[in-house]
């Protein structure tokens, strides 16, 4: 009987094109929005490894001897200074494209910088008090800066470019969203009554619960599997370990299959089932970095840890920039949980409703 229920539901999930077409669609559509409106966001910086800076010298300076072995000592270390002994600095800057500017005073001085050159500005304001607290051999060895400073070497991703993130975690967010692919058989079975035909054939609610999950779970693995096919070669999105990272796919499809199915034993209310799928998923997708980069992210990081979303998508973003991932574990380990919770509340919640109408 089971065989027969998921086959025949399966079927009429087909049959309902729009909603297969949506799952296709929806991803395509909102990878091309959010990697475009982020690419500048998300792309890495790369400062050029020489840049020109201005200075300017009282007549009475003190720092007249140092500054000629700075200027030198600049030239080894990609910091070329030009003197501009007129006009205002913020013009001189901007007319000469210079990445900052030192003026000195008779014992004091003070380093301008520029937005448009930050990294920069950084590098020439440690150069001089370097210079001018330590000496210029001192200065020199920036090119040997574990030497100066001590290193503490932390976790990171590497650069992640956007089509790369918003093309994978866009999959995850829409195989939440598998209830679409349910909406006619659910529909139907509302309106002809089927639901009660199953009480009288005495089918049993775990029955009738994985004769519509299974067929959901794989309507949505084909419509998620369609989306990567065409969104792969055509945006050049770069996955990690296959089999791994499909793995945590189909996890976030049943996990969300088995949600909107609890949301459905419990309400018998299609519209209501989908508005609650698509709030809750919203929330998770917000706080797991379906719309802002996680990576950028200011949400505390508990509410980013409560997501399935979160633990989804930081295994198979990392799967993709470095090929592995301490969050791969987690993710499945969360997925399988979350489905076997939702399975057994959503029969046992179609076991009552059952029995109250009985």
């Amino acid at each position: 009987m089971i065989r027969y229920l998921i086959k025949n539901n399966f079927k009429l999930m087909f049959r309902n094109t729009w909603s297969v077409f949506v799952m296709v669609l929806g991803p395509v559509l909102v990878i091309v929005l959010l990697s475009s409106a982020f690419t500048e966001l998300m792309k890495s910086y790369e400062g050029g490894e020489d840049f020109s800076v201005g200075y300017r010298m009282e007549r009475e300076s003190d720092y007249h001897t140092l500054m000629e072995a700075a200027k030198e000592a600049g030239e080894e270390v990609g910091i070329f200074f030009r003197e501009y002994p007129e006009g205002e600095v913020q013009k001189v800057m901007e007319n000469n494209e210079l990445a900052g500017f030192v003026e000195f005073t008779e014992d004091s001085y003070v380093v301008y910088t520029s937005d448009a050159y930050e990294v920069e500005g950084m590098t020439l304001d440690y150069f001089m008090n370097k210079v001018i607290s330590t000496g210029v051999d001192e200065a020199l060895r920036m090119k040997e800066p574990d030497e100066l400073l001590p290193v503490e070497k932390l976790e990171y991703v590497p650069a992640v470019e956007a089509k790369d993130y918003y093309g994978i975690i866009e999959i995850v967010y829409f195989a939440w969203c598998g209830i679409l692919c349910a909406t006619g058989v659910l529909s139907n079975e509302k309106k002809y009554g089927i639901s009660r035909r199953f009480q009288v054939a005495n089918v049993s609610e775990s029955k009738n619960y994985l004769g519509k999950f299974i067929p959901i779970v794989l309507t949505s693995a084909i419509g998620m599997l369609v989306a990567v096919l065409f969104t792969v070669p055509v945006f050049e999105i770069h996955w990690g370990r296959p089999l791994v990272s499909a793995a945590i796919v189909l996890g976030m499809i049943t996990a969300g299959a088995s949600m909107a199915m609890l949301f459905y034993n419990i309400s018998d209310n299609l519209v209501i089932t989908v508005i609650l799928q698509f709030t809750v998923v919203w929330f998770m997708g917000f706080f797991g970095g379906s719309f802002e980069t996680y990576m950028f992210s200011s949400t505390p990081n508990v509410l980013k840890q409560l997501s399935p979303i979160y633990h989804g998508n930081r295994a198979l973003v990392e799967l993709s920039a470095m090929g592995e991932s301490r969050y791969v574990v987690g993710a499945l380990a969360y997925a399988l949980t979350f489905t076997a919770l939702c399975s057994a509340l959503a029969i046992l919640a179609g076991s009552i409703r059952k029995r109250g109408k009985a």
